[in-house]
């Protein structure tokens, strides 16, 4: 047990209830769901309200016209996107969107919808909330893959804004692009039980990925003229220390590159899809990036699904 919790290299982890005292009984699904109700609401507030009191985007709620919620580690209705949208004032015909049960690359297909509805609708403005508790999902066990979910996940929220306003704050989406290794798709999965929900995860995912990867980038980078080599900046999902290895063998990736990403799994572990904010939220307040930079975000999920996005920042 204590080499497998070292192997993670995970140093910290926040979790938004008590782990000794809420798992001192045990935990039924309906129950973990009732405390995600109350749980999720607060954690994706708190995330909200500071990206809506931040620089150019401040006192922006009445102008947001999209709103997008990801989240895989629980369920209720009314959902996030009616009670943050009631709770912050939104407009009425606000046009929401739930992601869910997508992984941890969810905040990247919410993302896409942000992006697709700005390009779509001049003048909008979309805000995007990921919230993920996966301390809710604990249980007693002895299995190996379920013992690594609980040396690995943290919980954690996160929420950004996308706007056409070329006065606005924060790196520019050039493009965006999935693929799915479908001959993979059991290495991970997500199953729902009696007691929480239960992660599988297969040693054979960092294989699968570095087999993916280069053509993933191929389609994303060659339309623009670009490669690997051309971008500075790498938002990583660490899956795992493993995946952080085998993308950085396989698309040469420097030490300096890949340290944002090592850095938010050993301070706040595998978050799921509020992750690769996280990561992009560390490289915007570290002042890394320079004007003109190129950025990739990349996170991996059930599918095998490998979900990318270039930046410009």
């Amino acid at each position: 047990m204590r080499h497998l919790f070292e192997a993670t290299r995970v140093r910290d982890r926040q979790f938004a209830v008590d782990l000794p005292e809420y798992y001192a009984q045990p935990r039924t699904t309906g129950q973990r769901m009732a405390t995600y109700e109350s749980a999720a609401l607060e954690l994706a507030s708190a995330a909200f309200a500071a990206t809506l009191e931040s620089g150019a985007e401040r006192n922006a709620a009445p102008a947001i016209s999209d709103l997008v919620v990801v989240s895989c580690t629980g369920y209720a209705a009314p959902g996030l996107d009616i009670l943050l949208a009631r709770d912050f004032g939104l407009p009425r015909d606000v046009r929401r969107v739930c992601v869910g049960h997508m992984g941890c690359y969810g905040a990247l297909v919410g993302l896409r919808q942000c992006l697709a509805s700005v390009r779509a609708n001049p003048g909008a403005t979309a805000a995007l909330v990921s919230v993920e508790l996966a301390s809710l999902h604990f249980t007693e066990s002895l299995d190996v893959e379920t013992l690594t979910a609980l040396a690995l996940f943290g919980d954690a929220a996160a929420s950004l804004l996308v706007t056409s306003d070329p006065g606005a704050s924060g790196p520019e989406i050039v493009d965006m692009y999935c693929a799915a290794e479908f001959a993979a798709a059991n290495q991970m999965s997500w199953t729902i039980t009696d007691t929480g929900f239960v992660m599988g995860l297969s040693p054979r995912i960092p294989v699968t990925l570095r087999r993916a990867v280069g053509g993933v980038m191929d389609h994303l980078l060659t339309p623009h003229g670009l490669t690997a080599s051309d971008v500075k900046h790498w938002i990583i999902h660490p899956g795992g220390p493993a995946i952080l290895e085998v993308i950085a063998a396989k698309l040469e990736l420097s030490e300096e590159q890949m340290a944002p990403s090592w850095d938010v799994l050993a301070r706040h572990g595998n978050c799921s899809s509020a992750t690769v904010l996280l990561i992009l939220d560390e490289i915007l307040r570290s002042g890394r990036a320079n004007p003109g930079d190129y950025g990739v975000m990349m996170a991996f999920g059930p599918g095998l699904t490998l979900e990318t996005c270039l930046l410009r920042f």
